[in-house]
């Protein structure tokens, strides 16, 4: 056989190969799950950062169940942080996926359980009606709830704001989970031995510019610079553990702002504690100088910093409290031993049995708080958990907690796209839209705009 005939024939089989290829990628199924994280008029969504196409040929139904239809109600719920299941046909590289079934998860079927610190009773009705805030949720106490106290709690008239408990029940069509279980227990902090690098961070500080000789350790986590940020007389540098120098710049309107804000975030029972009281956490709230910090870090003693490229990238106030907030949420959830357990048990170290179900305030890692929800089952549940918490926070502060998934949709990605509408949610993001959704949307549908600032407030924003 001659070159050219060998060559004429390759050039056939490519051009073949070429023409199957559409054909057998519109016949792969293709499964995929989770938050819907954009929609695209008129009938298309994205998950997991692949577009779908919705067709009338599209079947729907619930997940866990069998039945799906073409004409069922659920096409209309459709919607960013609703989770599906979806699968369909891929056209290709450039063509979004015929969806052939989207399956939808039922969240206010759920059967919601937790437990978290009770941030702030929101209503007692009668001896045995009451609504408290914990774990991110409005959670209403009735008649028919199964009640159980632990130590010196006798009964509801003893619950109060720093009271942790233990639920399980579900979603009421107003969004307040109804308790059909609840457990009530007193804030009693358990003493253990912390593992230094884990529990305790070396932090270093000094002034901007200074060479290592003029700096100061603490083995403590201390923040050794004044609390409130707009007291600094000039830069002053700090470093965590292992990582990198940070600047704090002797802004004082910035550091004013984040002080400001990240204060009426910090739940009221915390700021009328004692300072000596084992559960008082020691919040404070500065600004650093650092182009490569995304979002926030959360010191072991109730520090927050958050970069001043952040504060510019977010805009309003009502983002900045989003994040602010994140942190505030971390320092309080961390004060259940199952972080320590997880942080623990990350490195190789065991956790005495007594500690495993206590609480132990002002201990768990420094946190860096990103956009993703990533890590084990239990690492994701204490990530949404802080998610529900950050939104809590916000709403009780009177910023609007409907800006959270766009501050996370803002600060997620390294830079910024000429074209901000091109932004795609991230999994963070797309969580609170759900959580939203379920809980917040008749308070946002009444107020219109859904910001719960009051006027006066509101002209305050910058």
């Amino acid at each position: 056989m001659s070159s050219t005939s060998r060559c004429l024939r390759r050039l056939s089989a490519l051009a073949l190969a070429v023409l199957a290829v559409p054909l057998l990628a519109e016949t792969t199924y293709f499964p995929i799950d989770g938050y819907i994280s954009g929609v695209r008029p008129p009938m298309g969504f994205e998950v997991n950062g692949r577009r779908f196409e919705v067709t009338s040929e599209t079947s729907f139904g619930l997940i866990g169940l069998n039945s799906t239809s073409t004409s069922s109600p659920l096409r209309e719920a459709l919607r960013i942080g609703v989770y599906v299941q979806v699968a369909g046909s891929d056209l290709g590289p450039f063509k979004p996926i015929k969806a052939t079934t989207v399956m939808v998860r039922d969240d206010w079927d759920r059967k919601l359980s937790g437990i978290g610190v009770i941030t702030r009773v929101a209503l007692t009705f009668a001896p045995a009606t009451a609504v408290y805030e914990a774990d991110g949720y409005l959670i209403r106490i009735t008649p028919s709830t199964q009640l159980t106290f632990l130590g010196d709690l006798d009964s509801l008239s003893d619950v109060s704001a720093n009271t942790w408990l233990h639920f399980s029940g579900k979603r009421g069509k107003d969004g307040i989970l109804e308790a059909a279980k609840a457990q009530f227990l007193p804030a009693k902090p358990t003493k253990f031995k912390a593992v230094k690098d884990l529990e305790i961070a070396t932090v270093k500080t000094r002034p901007a510019g200074a060479t290592d000789d003029a700096m100061t350790s603490k083995a403590t986590g201390t923040l050794a610079i004044p609390d409130d940020g707009a007291a600094l007389q000039q830069d002053e540098q700090l470093k965590i553990g292992l990582g990198r120098w940070h600047t704090l710049p002797a802004d004082q309107p910035l550091q004013q702002r984040v002080h400001r804000i990240g204060m009426a975030l910090v739940p009221a029972y915390q700021r009328a504690m004692a300072d000596d009281d084992p559960s008082k956490i020691h919040f404070r709230f500065f600004a650093v100088d650092d182009n490569k910090l995304r979002g926030a870090i959360c010191l072991l003693d109730g520090a927050i910093l958050v970069s001043k490229q952040t504060v510019e990238r977010l805009g309003n106030d009502d983002r900045l409290a989003a994040v602010l907030a994140d942190g505030v949420a971390y320092n309080l959830q961390r004060q259940a031993a199952k972080q320590v357990r997880m942080n623990r048990a990350a490195w190789g170290v065991e956790i005495a049995g007594e500690v495993a179900g206590a609480f132990v305030p002002g201990l768990g890692s420094a946190m860096l708080m990103t956009g993703g929800l990533v890590g084990s089952k239990d690492e994701t549940a204490m990530q949404e958990e802080r998610l529900r918490i950050a939104l809590a926070l916000m709403r009780d502060a009177g910023y609007d907690p409907w800006q959270a998934p766009e501050a996370w949709r803002l600060v997620t990605p390294k830079k910024l796209p000429a074209n901000l509408a091109s932004l795609t949610y991230p999994d963070i993001s797309c969580y609170q839209f759900g959580i939203l959704n379920l809980q917040y949307l008749a308070a946002k549908t009444a107020n219109g705009s859904g910001n719960m600032r009051q006027t006066s407030e509101a002209s305050e924003r910058k």
